[in-house]
This record gives C-alpha cells, structure tokens and sequence, in this order.
C-alpha cells in the first residue's frame, strides 16, 4: 500500500479522533496488513517458491448435485459433497511464474551492469577504484534479489545504513514489512517510510508475537515496539529515540571523544517499482497458470486411476465380485459353472487430444501475456541470424524496458550515497552526474555478428563503448 502525506493526515482523523502516535500507527499497520496489495505480494511470493493454489485442491473431493422432493411434492437441488478415499490426489505445479520471472531478471541484470566515472579533469584513480569496490559482484547480487522483488511483490526496497565499523552498506528490506508515503502533490518525492515487522517475545517461558515499528523521515527516525497491550510506545532499547540517520563519531587515541547527529536529508530508502501501478508479474497470468496446473493435475490423477481393463462379469453365482477378480489377476482365467455365465474384458479408453491442445494454448497465451520467450519451440529451424533471435525477445524486451529506466534510477540513487560518503570523509566534491549506468541485456544471441559489427564500428564510436559491448568482456576498467 502506498501512502501520501494526504493519506497520513486522513489516518490521525480517522484513527477514533485520537491524535497520538499509537492509534495512527495502528490503524496505518491494520489498513496495510489487510489491504489488496499486500495480499498480492504474498501471492507473487507463494508462486514463485511453487506454492501453487493448485496445492490446496483435494481431487478426492467433488460436491454432488441432487433433486429432492418434500412432502409437499416440490422439488429443490441438494449440494451434497462426497469424498471418494480411493481417489489419487496428486497435484503438478507448472512453475511458468518462476520461470518468466528469472527470465526477465537474467535477460535485464544478469550481466554485471557497466559503471564508468567520467572526469572532467584530471582521472583520480582512487575516487574510481571505490567506485568499482562498491560495484562489486555483491552489489549485482542484491540488484539481482531486488528485481526479483520487485517482479513477484509489484515493488522492492533498499535500505542504507553505517555498519558498526562506520562503513557504508545496503541491503534489501521486504516490500511486505514497508509502507511508502509520498508528497501529496505528484506522489513522486519519498518523504516517510514505516517498517513494521514480528518479533517473538519470551515471558515466564511463553512465546508472544510482538510488533517493532521504525517510522523514518528525512530527518530521523523513531523506534516503536508493541507491549502487551498491543499499544506502541517507544523502544526504551534505543539510546535516543527519535535518533538521527547516523552518528559521526570523533575518535582519540581509540577512544570516542565527541559524537553528532547527522541525516541524508532523505529517507534512506530506494523503493524499485515493477511498474508505474506497482502490478506483480504474476497478476496478467495467474489464471492462466491455474488453469494449466488444473488441467494437468486432473490429468494425472485420471491416468493414476485408469483402468487398464474392467469385466463385465453375467450370471456368475457362488462369489463375490472381489473373489471372481482376485481369480482372474492370479490365474488370468476363472472357471464358470454357471450356463448362463458370462465374463467379458472391456478396455478403458481415455480421449487426451483435446486436453492436449488446450493447454498447448494456455502454455502459449502464458508466455504470450507474461510477455515472455518460450524456449520450448521449433520455429527457429537452423536459422540463427541475430535478427531471428531478436525477433524471438520482443515483449520480453517491451517488459524489460521500463523497469530498466527505474532500475538504472535506482544504481544511481545508490551512487549518491555512496558519493556523499566519499566527500565526507576525503574532501572532495564529486556527484553522480559522473556516474554512467549501462544495463547490458543477457539474451541469446549470435556472437558471432556482434564481433563483426563492433569490428565494423571501429573508429566511429569510442574503443570504450566497443569494449562495454563485446561479448567476451565483463569487467571494463580490468579489460582496458
């Protein structure tokens, strides 16, 4: 759920007329746990670890209709459910979610992302080189997790944060636990942001599920934990609360001698949009998705139950229908005394054309509107021309594009801190207008056509923006 500053003012009104902290807090946490985002994000989460809707159906269950007649000769429909305990119940989770989804995040950032600092003057290699540090293979790693989010939940957040050591680090806060609020105006600017998560409590040896809250500003942030009266009051736990973005800690001979408070003069947190609805990837296709694994599970449990062959057993006295088969599947024959007896073999047909083809359909129009590349085809025959494979990432490449735009406005976002952390502590004055951010795509493609024409372009455009694009090069700065 994403809020305004708007939005917070309508929560103290709203929160029984009760202007403090708790009350807004509780009625902000409440409307989000239980608001149709969120329960999509747990959904996005669910299919893209397998946890199908297709799981929860039990095939041994089927509601039966019948017609019943009162006493006074009026007939009504019964729904009655039967539960048949010999029915198989197995259940195919076709994890087409998982797959268009790790497409995507290999297809956009599966190659470490080119990051080139521009100097105006003269190159200070030592500005450059913690630029690379901070660009890391871990630093691609946690882009990689935060696509991932943002694709399964409609968004994802970073945190920025000073480890205990003073060094600048982020990580990934799920998107399930945070509650954006933006200026009122153009519902761009991130003005707050309320974490809330569970804790587990242990009291006289029980275990209670505790809330803690952190409501952060551009300026600070407060620490809130649930008592037992499921009221928020500050985390006495915290030195000082509300307490500034970071310390700047002034040191003796090993020993603090003066600490002050300092802020980013913004939330420090990059919230990454799946969209410009926040949507989850999973939403243009679920049920699609659930008709698929619905078709293919009733499938198998069809095949599971077949059989092979049934008897049609006539005028056979003396034993039961269990005994007379019991005969036939130890001695593939029974005598019959009985003149007018008579056992007969009935093959079991089971028609699976039609089934087939639809989902040959559904696998289609999955691909089709999750807008991703089916590698389970045969169309591209023996011709692999750069043009045919591009042809092949088409609405692949229309998905990617515009979270690529805010993926590369997130790096950046990220380089500003990690910008303003270097000016602060060497002097300088540099800025991320510096910074150039270039995605590589991951797809498929013919290697071959590439060399010719970085080859052909020799001369016309840099030996850097030749080398970026080769496909043999990862790392630009080792290369040059």
């Amino acid at each position: 759920m994403f809020l305004t500053e708007t939005d917070l003012i309508n929560a103290k009104i709203t929160a029984d007329r009760k202007i403090n902290e708790s009350d807004i807090l509780k009625y902000i946490i409440n409307e989000d746990e239980n608001s149709d985002k969120k329960r999509k994000m747990i959904e996005g989460e669910r299919y893209y670890t397998y946890d199908h809707d297709i799981c929860k159906k039990d095939f041994r269950q089927s509601r039966i209709s019948e017609s019943v007649t009162d006493d006074n000769g009026d007939e009504s429909e019964k729904i009655t459910n039967f539960t048949n305990p010999n029915r198989s119940n197995h259940h195919n989770v076709n994890a087409f979610h998982r797959i268009l989804v790790d497409q995507k995040v290999g297809y956009i950032i599966g190659r470490k992302p080119v990051i080139r600092v521009n100097f105006d003057k003269e190159k200070d290699s030592k500005f450059e080189k913690a630029v690379d540090k901070f660009t890391s293979e871990d630093f691609n790693e946690v882009l990689q997790n935060l696509l991932t989010g943002a694709s399964n939940k409609g968004y994802e957040a970073l945190h920025v944060y000073y480890d205990k050591n003073g060094e600048l680090k982020f990580c990934i806060v799920p998107a399930e636990e945070i509650i954006p609020i933006y200026d009122s105006r153009f519902e761009t600017d991130l003005e707050q942001l309320i974490r809330y998560y569970d804790t587990i409590v242990i009291r006289n040896g029980h275990k209670y599920i505790r809330k803690r809250v952190e409501w952060w500003t551009k300026e600070n942030v407060t620490y809130y934990v649930e008592d037992d009266n499921h009221n928020f009051i500050y985390d006495e736990s915290v030195d000082k609360n509300p307490c500034p973005h970071w310390w700047n800690v002034s040191l003796e001979d090993g020993f603090e001698k003066k600490r002050s408070e300092n802020n980013w003069n913004k939330v420090p947190f990059i919230i990454l949009k799946n969209n410009s609805r926040a949507t989850t990837d999973l939403e243009a296709v679920k049920g699609l998705i659930d008709a698929y694994d619905l078709l293919s599970s009733e499938a198998t449990n069809n095949l599971l139950d077949l059989v092979e062959l049934y008897w049609v057993i006539q005028g056979y006295g003396g034993e039961t229908a269990g005994a007379i088969a019991k005969k036939l599947q130890i001695n593939k024959a029974v005598n019959i005394s009985d003149s007018s007896g008579n056992v007969e073999a009935k093959q079991t047909d089971i028609s699976m054309e039609g089934r087939l083809n639809y989902m040959k359909m559904l696998r289609k129009d999955i691909f089709q509107f999750g807008q991703g590349v089916d590698t389970d085809v045969d169309r591209l025959g023996s011709s692999t021309s750069g043009v045919t494979l591009k042809f092949q990432y088409t609405l692949l490449e229309l998905k990617a594009a515009g979270i690529s735009v805010q993926l590369k406005k997130c790096i950046n976002e990220l380089l500003w801190y990690m910008i303003e952390d270097y000016n602060r502590k060497h002097k300088t004055n540099y800025s991320t207008d510096m910074i150039n951010v270039c995605l590589r795509r991951n797809a498929i493609t013919n290697d071959y056509e590439t060399v010719q024409m970085i080859q052909m372009s020799e001369g016309l455009i840099s030996d850097e923006t030749l080398i970026s694009n080769h496909p043999f090069v990862d790392e630009i700065s080792k290369e040059k």
